[in-house]
């Protein structure tokens, strides 16, 4: 009886009847493969078959001298997939990976005798088997089974090794060959099984006939992922930044695999793109070792971006590298190396495309920093002050002018972005009906430890009298640059930061101040468009719901300024605070708050001046003696009392 063909190319119903050696011998092998594996498997001998295939991992370099594991940087991609805590947890015992990190108060285990590598490694074995061999589809199981067989199969016993390399190729060989694009699974997912499954199965699997259609296939899912979701600088664009270190494992996985088997996967340029993914992916991490606007996934980025930074060669002669090790010692519980004090490069990045920021004061893990994404209808931060997260989340906004509430756009543009010594800062534009704009600032300082925020909303019309059930959208009749006379319209404003856990705050002192607290850190938040004292009524309101900073402000007029201004210097957490709403004038006129407004904060010895002008004319405005044209100024006083400007922007 005749035995079919098997290969990459060709489709056999049920190849589970098939006893071990009829599977070998049905095996179409690739013209490149090794004599002595193709005669082993002719043969239908297993052992010879086990033994020739181990023999020729070792000549062309893809065995042995791998590392000896046990699937474990597949599990950099175990969020991905939920379903899979069982054999999460198998693999992660066999690896000896920590379920969470130990406190310093951890129970030490009891002396037992070590366990032999194969008497480890026969519960991921067992677990892989059967998950492959199942009716349903698992990627993440198949991708393990991968993992072990290039870097492990040649110390698994014979019946072990081979056991799995049937189920693995059986599985790969039915793996969908379509690259579909389903936009309800996560790109990383879709990475995981389009781009590297293929791609590294093929190279494990390339001695068997057409395996370079799956190798192929892999390949340019892989260079079309990387190509359409970055900038041309390396930023990775906003919809992948909540599950970065996920998107990056296939990549990075897939770059070890080609390099192991001596294969190219990306051209010069791509592999120069991914290097600069992967310094960006480093700024993200946190000094706990978690990426930065996660969404609570709690994703461990540390192990991928070690990897990476190994494999692009980042040291210590680069600021990320430098970074990196940094974090690996904080996460250690190491102390620090001296570092050198100037920036040799900035650590502050910003795309247009990718529609995210990073503000960033320097590269130590003591860094301020607020990384913010805008590719939705609401803005995302993450704000760290002291290498310490305490915002994390949507910044909310409602918005109701007159009777209408206005309904927020699909996402937000970057209109100003500047970085320099002092300070780093973006502002973010929403065009809404009619002339109705909404900017929300962000200003981190580099030197003085503090965080400005404000949104900014101008362009609302004044309707004239036989207009007034008009809506906020209304064509608005000028003459020159004055409005003419008519009805002043509500403005009902209120925005949200949510805190992040461990963090506390309260606002219910003598004053209006706001305190945050959490481990080792205090923070300070005074909403500058409020009066300081309670005593004096205000329609504005600035409290603390649940765990988020609730800013509220209601207005008439054409627009409204409204800012918070975060304080973490460890020199004015304790010192006195004062601050006022200050008078802005144009051409020696007096102008209202929705037109132009300036505040005065005084923390001891430290004082600022801000402003911000809503409402464009020819003429200069003064605020505390400061003449600019500039819409926004942020400065401080220097010990003759003159403002020096951190911030101008025109």
């Amino acid at each position: 009886m005749s035995i079919p063909s098997l290969s990459f190319a060709t489709q056999i119903a049920d190849v589970t009847t098939f006893t071990n050696a009829e599977f070998l011998q049905a095996i179409e092998w690739d013209r490149n493969a090794s004599d002595a594996v193709k005669e082993a498997a002719r043969r239908g001998s297993v052992a010879a078959f086990t033994k020739a295939w181990h023999a020729n991992r070792r000549v062309t370099g893809a065995g042995p001298r791998a590392s000896a594991g046990y699937g474990e940087k597949s599990m950099w991609s175990r969020q991905a997939y939920p379903e899979e805590t069982g054999l999460v947890a198998i693999i992660s015992r066999a690896a000896g990976l920590p379920a969470k990190r130990a406190g310093n108060s951890a129970r030490r285990p009891v002396n037992k005798p070590a366990a032999t590598w194969q008497q480890t490694v026969q519960p991921v074995v067992g677990e892989l088997i059967d998950a492959i061999s199942s009716e349903e589809t698992r990627p993440l199981a198949l991708l393990a089974a991968l993992e072990l067989l290039d870097q492990s199969g040649h110390r698994l016993q014979g019946e072990q090794f081979f056991t799995l390399w049937r189920a693995t190729l059986t599985e790969l060989r039915n793996w969908p060959a379509a690259n579909l694009s389903d936009p309800t699974i996560p790109p990383d997912v879709l990475l995981v099984e389009n781009g590297e499954i293929p791609f590294v199965g093929g190279l494990v699997f390339r001695d068997v006939a057409n395996s370079v259609n799956l190798i192929k296939s892999g390949r340019k899912q892989l260079s079309k992922e990387l190509v359409e979701r970055t900038d041309t600088d390396g930023t990775p664009h906003a919809d992948i930044i909540s599950r970065l270190s996920l998107w990056l494992a296939p990549l990075i996985r897939s770059t070890l695999a080609s390099e192991r088997f001596g294969v190219t996967l990306w051209s010069d340029d791509q592999r120069q793109l991914l290097g600069n993914v992967v310094d960006r992916a480093i700024v993200l991490c946190r000094p706990d070792g978690r990426g930065a606007l996660a969404n609570g996934l709690g994703l461990d980025s540390l192990p991928v971006v070690s990897a990476a930074a190994g494999l692009f060669g980042l040291s210590l002669v680069h600021s990320t590298g430098a970074y990196l090790q940094a974090v690996q010692r904080a996460i250690a519980g190491k102390p620090q190396k001296r570092s050198r004090s100037e920036i040799a490069t900035m650590p502050s990045s910003q795309s247009d495309w990718a529609r995210f920021a990073v503000l960033r004061s320097d590269w130590s893990v003591n860094a301020d920093s607020v990384a913010i994404t805008h590719h939705r209808s609401l803005p995302q931060l993450d704000v760290t002050a002291l290498g310490r997260p305490f915002i994390h989340g949507d910044w909310a906004l409602k918005l109701k002018i007159g009777d209408a509430d206005i309904e927020l756009a699909d996402e937000w543009s970057c209109v100003c972005w500047q970085s320099d010594p002092d300070a780093d800062f973006i502002e973010l534009q929403m065009s809404g009906p009619g002339r109705l704009s909404v900017e929300r600032l962000v200003m981190l300082s580099r030197k003085e430890r503090f965080l400005f925020i404000a949104d900014s909303v101008s362009g609302i019309p004044i309707l004239n009298s036989g207009s007034r059930g008009r809506s906020a959208g209304s064509d608005v009749r000028l003459l020159g640059n004055r409005t003419l006379a008519g009805t002043r319209q509500r403005i009902e404003y209120e925005s949200r930061l949510p805190l992040c856990e461990g963090m506390v705050a309260t606002c219910a002192g003598p004053t209006r101040e706001g305190k945050i607290s959490g481990s080792r850190f205090k923070a300070r938040v005074f909403p500058l468009g409020i009066p300081q004292d309670r005593v004096l009524s205000t329609p504005h309101e600035f409290s603390v719901e649940g765990n988020d900073l609730v800013l509220k402000h209601v207005a008439e007029g054409e627009g409204l300024f409204a800012p918070l201004l975060f304080v973490w210097h460890p020199e004015r957490t304790r010192v006195d605070a004062t601050w006022r709403t200050l008078t802005v004038t144009e051409d020696g006129r007096v102008v209202g708050p929705d037109a132009g407004v300036g505040y005065r904060l005084k923390l001891g010895d430290f004082q600022l001046m801000i402003s911000r002008n809503l409402k464009k004319t020819g003429y200069a405005r003064a605020c505390l003696g400061h003449h600019t044209f500039n819409e926004t100024v942020v400065g401080k006083f220097d010990s003759n009392g003159d403002i020096e400007p951190i911030l101008m922007v025109e």
